[in-house]
């Protein structure tokens, strides 16, 4: 994954890291010792004379075939311009990609990495390159722009391929370099340097090897690989089957933990999952679907906030908060427009995610106009979410005119219509839609549960909530109860498959989330360790299973569902808890699941700082914070903070008791 611009130029005369000094050789041979015979002396003499022709033949044929190899397995000293481009900082889970605007008329190209050819490129193939003059080296290489047959409306998608393992570039974390060079037909170099930074990604030490206790670090690991390997030239795709950029996927991903680990990653792919809209504007692109006989319109695109806001919270980058403020306003603004049901004030349009035949009952099959006439829990949630964090944003970049009040109130009302609206006394929750007719369809929705409990401070609903939501052995069902179809509709397999009461990871992630944030050990419990024998049924994190662990093999290795995994350790285990002036620890440790005394997260990256933390007991009340042995009254670090990397180990440490 990486794209580089160029930096700057400089002379290959001058010193630079592309340099490759000769290596020179001397040669000594000591005098031999005199002896007593004259005649014995002549005749050692007489030997060693062609024995020294032979050893000086010898070398100088080494030193000619050494200089040969370094000529083919290393970059040359240089006479044309080098181009150095901007340096890049990866994790170790990531495949190398990059992409890099060629000179015209090249006549062959080479690239080193370490030194080490690794790959060469005629002439030939870069004329039938069909992007021209720009060359594609890893993952970038594999890269196909646009639409596709299937598939439109996305801005990046690797067409019918697939992400294959077997051709990715993985690195060791240091310090690397790959050199680029080719040659023109007048015969003058053009060489170009790329610096990579490669950082291991935060380790999970649970204190345990026995084989029951260690699959939490196994799972961890696995999940980590599988986010880094989806990701291709920047860009997240959503997984094995869905090889394209998608808002929801990014966006639900970046706030369950990739922000932490790929941010360049996520501000790239929230940066494309954007279309143009009236006047110009930039608003939050739609995802496709082929189901309901066409997508309706517009329903859950508001959702890159729910991406972007996490990560500015990493980042602290104030540039991309400002573009997504603008982006939130505009989609905002077409959603008011073209999806405000003003006689009700809910927001008109399928569930976020559930947008399949198979996620609604059999009336609406293929009915998309049908579809759109309906609200749904998740993303009028969404809504609520879109006008609550674009006020932080206008707000934190400094803006105290009235729009920020006009968002606030809008949010404000939006909330209450949803408690209004979508409860459903019958069920002690949220109804999973209200129909085309105002009335509501008394199945729950665990996605829309899980951010009511994130968004809503309300106590009594929240623990109906907790206490009706239906569970299973490895999980919350997606929807609950399972609808119903008619026999030409089961022989069509859509209530065998996908939406109707499966397990999604990535809602598991949200649900123990939310579960966490509530106090309940016992349910984030549940979900863990459902979460984490589903992905040992097949060793990845599939999209979806059904209710007894199997799953699609088609549907492996997926960006929400392995982040939907991280989320459990980042923001329940250890309690990270992502704030506007920096991040407050409250953390979940069961002893039943992490019986060692201390357990440990290290190298966590937040706002230029290396978090190293260390959990000491069981339970989730905190007894005792410190910061680089300062103990502190509250379990707080502020996102100007300075935490020392002289003494990583040190960093962070908390005890907590039951």
């Amino acid at each position: 994954m990486l794209e580089s611009s160029v930096l700057r130029k400089r002379n290959a005369t001058s010193p630079s890291p592309s340099s490759h000094s000769t290596p020179q050789y001397a040669e000594t041979l000591s005098a031999p010792r005199r002896r007593d015979s004259a005649s014995f002396e002549k005749r050692k003499i007489d030997v060693q004379r062609p024995l020294i022709l032979r050893v000086t033949v010898v070398l100088f044929a080494l030193i000619v075939v050494f200089h040969m190899l370094l000529r083919y397995i290393r970059p040359p000293i240089l006479d044309g311009d080098i181009l150095l481009l901007d340096p890049i900082e990866i994790l170790s889970t990531v495949p190398v990609g990059f992409g890099l605007d060629l000179p015209k008329n090249l006549s062959a190209l080479k690239i080193f990495l370490d030194s080490r050819l690794v790959s060469t490129i005629s002439k030939a193939a870069l004329s039938a390159n069909n992007d021209g003059h720009n060359f594609n080296f890893g993952t970038c290489d594999i890269k196909d722009h646009g639409e596709n047959d299937v598939l439109v409306n996305h801005t990046f998608s690797l067409g019918q391929g697939v992400l294959d393992e077997r051709k990715m570039t993985f690195l060791k974390p240091g310090n690397h370099v790959i050199d680029i060079q080719g040659r023109n037909d007048s015969g003058i170099i053009h060489y170009a340097q790329l610096a990579l930074k490669v950082n291991s990604p935060p380790e999970l030490i649970l204190g345990s090897s026995t084989i029951q206790r260690s699959r939490y670090e196994i799972a961890y690991k696995l999940a980590l690989k599988e986010v880094g390997t989806n990701i291709a030239c920047n860009h997240f795709v959503a997984g094995s089957g869905w090889v394209q950029l998608w808002t929801r996927d990014t966006s639900y991903a970046s706030e369950l933990g990739a922000s932490f680990l790929h941010p360049q990653v996520v501000m790239k792919s929230l940066m494309d999952s954007v279309e143009v809209w009236k006047d110009g504007k930039k608003v939050w692109l739609q995802d496709t679907c082929s189901h309901f006989g066409g997508w309706p319109i517009l329903s859950d695109a508001i959702v890159g906030v729910r991406g972007a806001w996490p990560l500015y919270l990493v980042t602290g980058d104030k540039e991309f908060l400002s573009w997504a403020y603008q982006v939130t306003k505009a989609s905002l603004q077409r959603a008011e427009e073209e999806a405000l049901d003003k006689d009700t004030g809910l927001f008109l349009g399928c569930s976020s995610f559930l947008e399949s035949n198979s996620g609604y009952p059999e009336k609406y099959a293929s009915e998309g106009a049908l579809v759109g006439k309906t609200k749904a829990l998740s993303t009028n949630m969404l809504y609520y979410s879109g006008y609550k964090y674009a006020a932080k944003m206008g707000q934190e970049l400094g803006i105290v005119d009235a729009s920020i009040r006009d968002l606030e109130e809008k949010a404000s009302l939006l909330k209450a219509t949803i408690q209004r609206r979508l409860w459903s006394a019958s069920l002690n929750n949220y109804a999973y839609f209200e129909d085309e007719y105002g009335l509501l369809v008394d199945h729950t929705e665990g996605l829309g549960s899980a951010l009511a409990l994130l968004e809503f401070d309300d106590d009594e609903r929240n623990d109906m909530i907790l206490k009706s939501t239906y569970t299973t052995e490895y999980g919350i069902p997606c929807l609950w109860p399972q609808f119903k179809y008619s026999a030409a509709v089961w022989e069509w397999r859509v209530a065998r498959h996908y939406h109707n009461g499966r397990l999604w990871p990535f809602v598991q992630g949200y649900w123990a989330m939310a579960a966490a944030h509530q106090g309940r050990d016992d349910l984030f419990s549940e979900a863990l360790k459902g979460i984490t024998a589903l992905s040992e049924k097949g060793n990845t994190f599939a999209e979806f299973y059904n209710l007894n662990g199997t799953f699609p093999e088609g549907r492996r290795s997926q960006l929400w569902s392995a982040t939907g995994y991280l989320s459990m350790m980042y923001h329940g285990v250890f309690g990270v808890r992502l704030e506007l002036e920096g991040i407050r620890f409250s953390p979940m440790k069961p002893k039943d699941l992490f019986p060692a005394p201390t357990i440990y997260l290290k190298e966590l990256r937040y706002r230029g700082m290396i978090l190293n933390i260390h959990l000491h007991g069981h339970g989730t009340n905190i007894v005792s914070f410190e910061v680089n042995h300062s103990k502190k009254n509250d379990a707080f670090i502020a996102s100007d903070a300075t935490v020392s990397e002289a003494t990583p180990a040190e960093a962070i440490k908390g005890s907590i008791t039951s």
